[in-house]
């Protein structure tokens, strides 16, 4: 019975988030700098800057939830990449390539694959990818943002907007206060 609730919950909830604007009002820069989380890399000493999530669902009814995560070594040197969660109400799709602005991903990795609840009409799959840009790519789309085409080898695949002002936001986030 419980389970029943918990997956009509998720479903009204995933619904709910259907309607979401890709857009990211330009009075969201600041939102996104200030939920922009900054900690120290346990391994190296480092930090690691963890973007807020954007939530959408798309058309095949995947909840779509991706941010930008970056992690800069002690000397300085920064790393990006696109951190992308799928979850859906079907069989696994395995998705297995991502095209960065309509040409593939070189850097494309599938980070995680699990099952969660089944109950009679499926069970709630979750893909967790990465896609690694450059600080580069990222300034050079600070006035469009970008697109990232995710695919699955049962041919499902899932549109992902980045928009500008988010990578405003990250990278006022990342680069510090100016002097």
């Amino acid at each position: 019975m419980y389970r029943i609730i918990f997956l009509l919950v998720v479903s009204f909830g995933l619904q709910a988030c259907r309607g979401n604007d890709k857009v990211v009002g330009a009075w969201e820069v600041n939102d996104v700098y200030r939920s922009t989380i900054i900690s120290t890399n346990p391994s190296d000493g480092g930090k690691i800057y963890q973007g807020p999530p954007i939530n959408t669902m798309d058309a095949a009814n995947t909840y779509e939830m991706f941010s930008l995560r970056a992690e800069q070594t002690k000397q300085g040197a920064k790393t990006y990449e696109l951190l992308v969660l799928l979850t859906y109400f079907s069989p696994w799709r395995y998705y297995e390539s991502a095209n960065l602005l309509n040409k593939p991903a070189s850097t494309f990795k599938v980070v995680s694959r699990e099952a969660g609840v089944c109950e009679q009409q499926g069970c709630v799959y979750k893909e967790l990818m990465a896609i690694q840009v450059t600080d580069i790519f990222l300034r050079e789309h600070l006035d469009k943002g970008f697109q990232v085409t995710i695919s699955s080898k049962t041919g499902v695949s899932s549109d992902l907007f980045v928009p500008a002002q988010y990578i405003k936001g990250y990278l006022q986030a990342v680069d510090g206060p100016k002097n």
